[in-house]
């Protein structure tokens, strides 16, 4: 992807090129009438109580049917609450709260068809357990949380509606800290091996995350501020969801879903309209434009007005459109935009979300209201963005290249500095608090979106060897970031609040199930050694015991491995 300071319109070519063009739909779904159902909008989850002293969620994941188009019969999906995509969690910076995502309502055998032949799906896929791997398992994760390791969702952590629980379970009620600053995350399953299926079958949602700046904006809000979920789905004749049985290297279905409703359109009025746009997909990158379907010409359009990526605010408003500063917003799987497009400009008029991919070209429409309205909210050109975090990367601790591997002879056949299991080592082990400066080299023909918990972190270089900018709208934090074919991406992050192993991985979901994840460790303690060909930092297990026990919470099940780890002395994965 060519890139440039703002002001000078960006293509979004590489993405397609190195992704789209080498994988086509699969599958085959009936024909579909386009704009024939109105944009489902997903609804606000209220909390259902408290618990030592947080707003508490007892949050269902349940198997159901639900009509994806007028025309096609009722599909068995799984969702949240009975809902798919999932409600919208909606909360403030600060307050945290606690949620349970029980699993018991599912059933015993998966909606798709299980390949038990890659890693997660065994015992011996998981180091030192040699429990039952029930075919239905969800961790549920909360992508973009500033969260503890035991309350992160991660691969390992899984539960089962019968009860049987994974080798890195811990508990079931998760806190989630909001210590953080405003954002648009979200929240979907993890389990390891599994992960594809889970999310294909329906388990996604959108997690607001609001502060007081975001609040002094005057932005729009209420039924102005609308979720678009992006997803991609095949269906069969009888309504039913069309996945392989076998694994697939990536997955891309033939159908645009938004909101759980196949090509909808929206009716708006000619105002302006904030929209947080997430890409759910499985593996499908989008490249978004606006089209106008009435004017004489079709490049009459608003434009998009990036503020923000993941996290907080970008440096500045991107214009995105024609004669703009970029002339289309990429988003590869789970990357979020949120956007602000003013309509006042074209009462009457039909407008169309298109994509750069011949399979998907269309993603939703929107009606405008032939009419006119008051508008209270702020012009995207008046915006004055609160500044976002920056981290120096002169001020980084280490410097750590990273490999982006295919073998496509191998078992797993994506890799991580050319490895690909959970269990092959600890990659990195940042120090608390310290920053540090991360490089991601694609060898491959792919583009990857590469996805770091814990920590948010600022793209400092792209191209071939780094050094080329940002893309505009990337100069604010995010927690996934596109990495194209032939490419290195440079991020500086902060380990600040919480020590513990975290994933790092490819957010393709048939990337990541198939093995393209590896975990890094924030720790205490003292640093005896920063690399080996893998990045490993080690040290005794003495300090891991103390860092486990300075940062959690008591609990039972932490407490006991702490103090096991403490007294035998067993060294820590990858250290001395």
């Amino acid at each position: 992807m060519a890139t440039g300071a703002a002001g000078t319109a960006l293509g979004v070519t590489g993405l397609y090129t190195s992704l789209t063009s080498t994988v086509s739909a699969q599958s085959s779904s009936p024909s579909l009438d386009k704009w024939a159902q109105s944009l489902p909008i997903p609804s606000v989850r209220a909390p259902d109580g408290t618990r030592d002293g947080a707003d508490f969620y007892d949050v269902k994941l349940e198997e159901f049917e639900q009509q994806l188009h007028p025309d096609l019969p009722a599909t068995t999906v799984w969702g949240f609450d009975g809902s798919y995509p999932g409600p919208t969690f909606d909360v403030q910076v600060g307050e945290p709260i606690k949620v349970r995502f029980d699993n018991r309502s599912l059933p015993n055998s998966h909606l798709l068809s299980v390949d038990t032949d890659i890693g997660g799906t065994q015992p011996a896929d998981y180091d030192g357990y040699d429990g039952e791997v029930p075919e239905v398992r969800n961790a549920i994760h909360v992508h973009g949380a500033n969260i503890r390791a035991m309350d992160d969702g991660q691969s390992t952590s899984w539960k089962s509606p019968d009860n049987v629980a994974g080798p890195g379970y811990v508990k079931d009620v998760q806190h989630v800290p909001n210590a953080q600053s405003r954002g648009t995350l979200l929240y979907h399953p993890h389990a390891l091996g599994i992960t594809r299926l889970n999310v294909y079958a329906g388990l996604a949602g959108v997690y607001l995350l609001r502060d007081e700046d975001e609040a002094s904006l005057n932005l729009p809000t209420g039924d102005h501020e609308v979720p678009l979920v992006l997803q991609d789905r095949s269906f069969n004749d009888d309504g039913s969801l069309s996945y392989p049985e076998e694994f697939t290297s990536e997955f891309m279905g033939d159908t645009a879903v938004v909101n759980g409703a196949v090509w909808p359109y929206m009716e708006v009025e000619p105002r302006r309209y904030r929209f947080r746009v997430v890409n759910a997909s499985n593996a499908r990158a989008y490249d978004l434009s606006l089209r106008n379907d009435t004017a004489d010409s079709a490049d009459d359009v608003p434009a998009m007005y990036q503020i923000a990526t993941g996290h907080e605010f970008l440096e500045g408003v991107v214009d995105i459109g024609p004669g703009g500063a970029m002339s289309s917003l990429p988003l590869t799987a789970f990357e979020r935009g949120e956007i602000i497009v003013d309509f006042s400009e074209h009462a009457g008029e039909t407008l169309t979300l298109t994509n750069a991919a011949d399979d998907i070209s269309e993603v939703v429409q929107f009606q405008v209201a032939d009419t006119t309205v008051d508008d209270p909210t702020a012009a995207p050109a008046d915006l004055d963005l609160p500044q976002p975090t920056d981290y120096d990367p002169e001020s980084a601790r280490a410097t750590r290249r990273n490999t982006l591997d295919r073998d496509l002879g191998g078992d797993p056949p994506h890799l991580l500095n050319g490895k690909g299991m959970l269990d092959d080592g600890v990659t990195a082990r940042p120090h608390l608090g310290t920053t540090e400066v991360w490089e991601f080299e694609n060898t491959t023909t792919q583009t990857h979106p590469i996805h770091m918990h814990l920590v948010k972190f600022r793209v400092i270089g792209r191209g071939p060897d780094g050094t080329e900018d940002p893309d505009p709208n990337e100069l604010g934090p995010k927690d996934i970031v596109r990495v194209e074919s032939g490419e290195t991406v440079r991020v500086v992050a902060e380990f600040g609040d919480y020590v513990g192993k975290y994933p790092w991985h490819c957010h393709m979901l048939e990337h990541e199930d198939h093995a393209m994840m590896r975990m890094f460790e924030v720790i205490r303690g003292e640093i005896t050694q920063y690399a080996n060909s893998d990045g490993i930092i080690t040290r005794s297990g003495v300090d891991a015991a103390k860092s486990d026990w300075k940062e959690s919470e008591i609990d039972r099940e932490v407490l006991s491995d702490v103090i096991h780890r403490w007294h035998s002395g067993e060294p820590v994965e990858g250290g001395q």
